[in-house]
């Protein structure tokens, strides 16, 4: 009798089954293998020693991927009453998305495994069929050559176990399978697996190859070459989808035909709403006149949520009237009252915040946009700003931040948002102190600051949604839309200057504006000491009173500075504004003082400001007139002061200031009693100013009557003083943001709005504050009058948007006029030179750019490049619209290529023949919904790729041919590979956020009662990098000496719900599949 043969135990430990089964290869003729998976990891692991033996593989369950992109290793549910046509389409689709959905087959060895696959299928020596029923069972036979098989006696070697055909199971895994060459086993085994394989579907083999290849090879990229047009397409139709959302209610359906539908609104409500969904929040930002409230409100109303709106004050009925129309449930708060909104929305469920004029919310030191950072936790975002790419880097920043965590952004663009950030804000700093030094020309600089913003503009692309009006010329598809509905836009002209004279009065404009704004500082002058009395604080006393208050002595002291030089600043506008808007400030101011005074005599105290309130002053400056009112009075404690109230207040001892201090608020309030004795001793004085004005309009009004007129001013006094002098003569309507209410809303409209139902003619002129300069058509007027000198040329941009409309045009030409103050007889003593009172005011409204103006004709020209430059860069036409344009028209024009486009395999990879800007490896992903465009040259060094220079290096001729990528390409298309879709987790350490950390760290030492709390706080401090700076400082100032206090204060200002809704944000996030991976190589 023959002794049996030894049972063998494999497990990977002390020897590999991939060793074992490629020693036994070369002694086979014939293979049969039963296996749950079928992983070609497996496959490549035995392919040299196979090339021309008969193998059959019998699959028990399928091919599998994981979201991964790995080759994955796990069970699955299938379904048992499907068909056998059935279980063939399903095997050969698990088998493309192996090939299409995975980087499994980046490898040129891969490849080459592939290929000997694709071969023994041609020649009939591979067979795969699949089970009817799941099978997990594995079984390896091995059948021996008729040399080896000693007569029969042993006619093969079986392996069964744990171990699926894979590198995993063959080799990196720990298994447990048996080895036997007993015959009886043998026999055993083989007859089991002819019985499976006789009732199998057959997938692949000899016989089906045609279909094979029709179902699977044609729909894989190896070794296919389409056209580099194809490709080009190909990008173009990812990256510029089709948002075919017909379940989305549009403005039409919404309001019932009170706004109508335009198709690059209703892109952008649509696109919205994917942003929203993928990354937490979208910034809109769309030039002004284009609809942003619009885009937003169809947003709200499709995304059924409870919103929270946060608004300056003069928009708060602008967003009612949309509330109403669009049909959302929301509640308005205006910028003061954020913290309100928080309290009264403490529940844990989803809402939406709608942030309105977005780019003011900058300042991560301050409480509005702390508490604003707390609000937009766990909820939906929506920013509105016309201008997220002219900012400073860390304001584009610390808007970013309001709904991303910068340190795992979801944005595929960087590896590491706080990182790429740093380095812009680097960079802006080196440019400022460059210019500020004088050492780079003015244009290197623009240049530089260009660059920069472009730099952002390509990071920051998946959240924005920006388009200009040339934008919508440059699309047909938009183009042509507008024109089916009646609407054009006008041609904007160049603001003209038209100077008033001062007749009587030149002599007391010039001694003002030299008391206000000398042209030598040291000359002295109104100094504004009320408004900053940190200023005169005792050197020995700062540093105490700077703990005390939580704040870093040199932020509290420029805080007033800027304070006091924009209170002076303010004077020389409102002096400039009216007479009458001057004489109500002077009061004001004087009133102000005094009170300061009566505080120390009485109370030996000055209060400095209101707690946890430190005032933002450009803010402030940016705020409208009415605006801005209203946050003086807050800020400069008016009501406090007056009711004699300290509570809440933040309070400085007498004893701690300078003697000096109240010697120059002395000083200040008798030069302020000396200019209002010099204007008003003898009552208000006649206005020329009023007057020329009056002649201005009435001129106007006869050269063309339908040409209405809209009068801005700044300030609401001046608009109720122009009103009143002027209402007898002239038909003048006033609106200001107190003016807010239905009837004159309906009479504006019925005036000035050419698109409305009603027209009527009993108002001409319309005379506003900029509380009017949203959300109203005032298209039937044609020129737009500053009435005071525009300093901020945003604004005028924004108050021509008024009558440049999304809408019914009027006119061809419009026009805009600034008024100027000239002294009677300058015209005749000195023609060609500007004037010295014309000099001044500008440079006091303006500053150090405007003193190289020397003639009228440079100051016309000035305003005229300050408007043009600002309109430009508001106005950009953005760099893909032509690509955007391309496919859009394409589509309709040719879908079939579209189509064709469509079916290039997900992976493909190919060289291009017609040169370009740049040789080597140009890589196109999309993750996630996401895309990204990367490239490396021969230096393998990897860098992301703007929208627009990837789409121009991707650009395509049709008749360009394709051609095998070379062997140079494999090694720089792993190196992007690596870092297609890599994210960098570490956060970008200043010194301030590592003392933040090591003051946290110390803490927790300190504090082990709060470990829990601390240790959170860490978290979002090393980890995420999503905490407010207002906050790293707190942490900063915490005291040791008053620690417990201290720190149950700042527990109280940052809540442990804050900081797990910071976490919970981190923990939702999702990083998506790979779903696509084109690449050309480039020469």
């Amino acid at each position: 009798m023959k002794p049996k043969e030894p049972v063998h135990f494999i497990t990977n430990q002390q020897k590999l089954l991939s060793d074992v089964v490629n020693k036994i290869l070369p002694y086979s003729e014939k293979m049969y293998f039963l296996v749950g998976y079928f992983y070609f990891s497996g496959f490549e692991e035995i392919y040299k020693n196979v090339q021309v033996k008969e193998l059959k593989i019998l699959v028990g369950l399928n091919i599998e991927t994981e979201l991964s992109n790995k080759i994955c290793e796990y069970d699955c549910i299938q379904n048992t009453g499907i068909t056998r046509s059935q279980i063939k389409d399903y095997y050969n689709k698990s088998l493309i998305s192996l090939f299409n959905d995975t980087d499994y087959f980046d490898t040129p060895e891969r490849q080459a495994a592939f290929r000997i696959f694709l071969e023994k299928i041609h020649n009939g020596t591979l067979e795969i069929r699949k089970t009817v029923q799941p099978n997990h069972a594995k079984l390896y036979i091995f059948e021996n050559k008729s040399d080896f098989s000693q007569g029969g006696e042993y006619p093969g070697t079986i392996i069964t176990g744990s171990s699926n055909l894979s590198r995993s199971g063959f080799r990196d895994r720990f298994e447990i399978n048996v080895l036997s060459r007993e015959p009886g086993h043998y026999a055993e085994a083989y007859s089991i697996f002819e019985k499976l394989w006789n009732e199998s579907v057959p997938i692949v083999d000899k016989s089906n190859i045609t279909e094979f290849i029709t179902n699977v090879i044609e729909k894989i990229w190896i070794d296919k070459l389409p056209a580099p047009y194809l490709m080009y397409l190909r990008v173009l139709d990812e990256y510029f989808p089709q948002y075919n959302k017909n379940y989305l209610h549009m403005p039409s359906e919404i309001t019932r035909g009170r706004y109508f539908n335009l198709k690059y609104q209703e892109d952008a409500i649509k696109k919205a709403i994917d942003i929203i969904q993928k990354h937490n929040g979208v910034i809109i930002a769309d030039v002004v006149g284009l609809g942003k409230s619009i885009i937003a409100s169809a947003v709200a109303h499709n995304l059924n949520l409870k919103t929270i709106i946060i608004t300056p004050p003069h928009l708060v009925s602008q967003w009612d009237d949309y509330r109403y129309e669009f049909q959302y449930n929301t509640k308005i708060y205006t910028s003061g009252k954020i913290e309100d909104a928080l309290k009264e929305n403490d529940i844990d469920e989803e809402k939406l915040i709608i942030i309105d004029e977005a780019h003011k919310y900058r300042n991560e030191l301050t409480d509005n946009y702390a508490n604003l950072h707390k609000l937009c936790q766990r909820n939906k975002v929506i920013l509105l700003t016309a201008t997220p790419f002219n900012n400073r880097p860390q304001d584009v920043f610390a808007m970013v931040r309001l709904f991303q965590i910068t340190a795992r952004s979801t944005i595929q663009t960087v590896d590491n948002l706080s990182y790429q950030f740093k380095k812009l804000i680097e960079e802006y700093a080196t440019i400022k102190k460059l210019q500020r030094i004088g050492k780079e020309s003015a244009a290197a600089i623009e240049l530089r600051i260009n660059k920069v913003a472009g730099a952002m503009r390509n990071i920051l692309y998946p959240l924005v949604i920006r388009r200009s009006r040339l934008d919508l010329k440059a699309i047909k598809e938009y183009d042509d839309d507008l024109k089916k509905q009646k609407i054009e836009f006008s041609q904007v002209n160049d603001p003209k200057i038209l100077d008033y004279e001062l007749g009587d009065l030149t002599k007391l404009y010039e001694e003002t504006l030299e008391i206000f704004a000398p042209d030598d500082s040291r000359k002295g002058g109104f100094i504004g000491a009320r408004y900053m009395p940190t200023s005169y604080i005792k050197p020995e006393f700062l540093d105490k009173i700077a703990a005390e208050m939580k704040i870093d002595k040199n932020l509290l002291l420029q805080t007033q500075v800027n304070l006091a030089e924009f209170m002076k600043r303010l004077l020389v506008r409102r002096f400039e504004s009216s007479i009458y808007s001057f004489q109500s400030t002077l009061d004001s101011i004087i009133n102000s003082s005094n009170t300061i005074l009566k505080w120390y005599d009485k109370f030996g105290k000055v209060p400095v400001y209101k707690k946890g309130k430190l005032p933002d002053i450009d803010e402030l400056a940016e705020s409208i007139g009415e605006d801005m009112e209203e946050a003086l009075k807050e800020i400069t404690l008016v009501k406090e002061l007056m009711e004699y109230k300290d509570k809440g207040l933040i309070l400085i001892d007498k004893k701690e200031l300078q003697d000096s201090f109240v010697d120059t608020v002395k000083a200040d309030i008798a030069i302020l009693e000396k200019v209002k004795k010099m204007w008003f001793a003898n009552g208000m004085p006649v206005d020329p100013k009023l007057k020329s004005f009056a002649g201005h309009i009435s001129e106007k009004l006869k050269d063309d009557p339908r040409r209405k007129i809209v009068v801005f001013t700044e300030f609401a006094d001046t608009a109720q003083y122009l009103f009143d002098n002027l209402k007898d003569k002239l038909n003048i309507f006033k609106y200001s943001a107190g003016d807010a209410s239905t009837a004159n809303k309906k009479i504006i409209a019925e005036n000035f709005d050419a698109g409305n139902k009603t027209q009527k003619n009993d108002y001409d002129i319309l005379i506003a504050t900029d509380a009017i300069s949203e959300g109203f058509n005032l298209h039937r007027a044609g020129i737009i009058f500053n009435y005071d000198i525009p300093y901020n040329p945003t604004r005028v941009i924004q108050r021509v948007g008024r009558i440049n409309r999304i809408n019914k045009k009027v006119f061809d030409e419009l026009f805009i006029y600034n008024f100027f103050p000239t002294p009677t007889g300058e015209r005749e003593t000195r023609i060609k030179q500007i004037s010295t009172l014309k000099i001044a005011m500008v440079h006091a409204l303006f500053g150090e750019d405007t003193k190289v103006l020397t003639k009228d004709e440079e100051l016309q020209s000035h305003f005229a490049k300050q408007f043009r430059d600002t309109l430009n860069r508001h106005e950009q036409l953005s760099p893909e619209a032509k690509y955007e344009n391309f496919i859009r028209q394409l589509r309709v024009s040719n879908p079939d290529i579209i189509e064709k486009a469509a079916q290039i395999s997900k992976r493909s990879r190919i060289k291009r023949t017609a040169k370009k800007d740049k040789s080597g490896v140009i890589v196109f992903g999309k993750k996630g919904g996401e895309f990204v465009f990367k490239y490396a040259g021969t230096n393998k060094t990897v860098v992301p790729l703007g929208v627009a220079d990837a789409l121009k290096l991707f650009e395509a001729a049709a008749e360009e041919p394709a051609e095998k990528v070379d062997k140079n390409y494999e090694e720089i298309y792993g190196k992007i590979r690596e870092k297609l879709f890599s994210k960098r987790t570490e956060v970008a350490l200043n010194r301030g956020k590592r003392d933040t950390i090591a003051k946290a760290e110390a803490l927790k030492e300190k504090l082990p009662a709060k470990k829990d709390y601390i240790e959170d706080l860490l978290y979002v401090l090393k980890e995420l990098d999503a905490l407010p700076e207002i906050y790293a400082k707190s942490i900063r100032a915490i005291s040791l000496e008053q620690l417990e206090k201290e720190f149950s204060d700042f527990q109280d200002e940052v809540p442990h719900k804050y900081l797990l809704a910071i976490m919970d944000r981190e923990r939702k996030i999702e990083e998506g599949k790979e779903t696509l991976i084109l690449s050309e190589e480039l020469v």
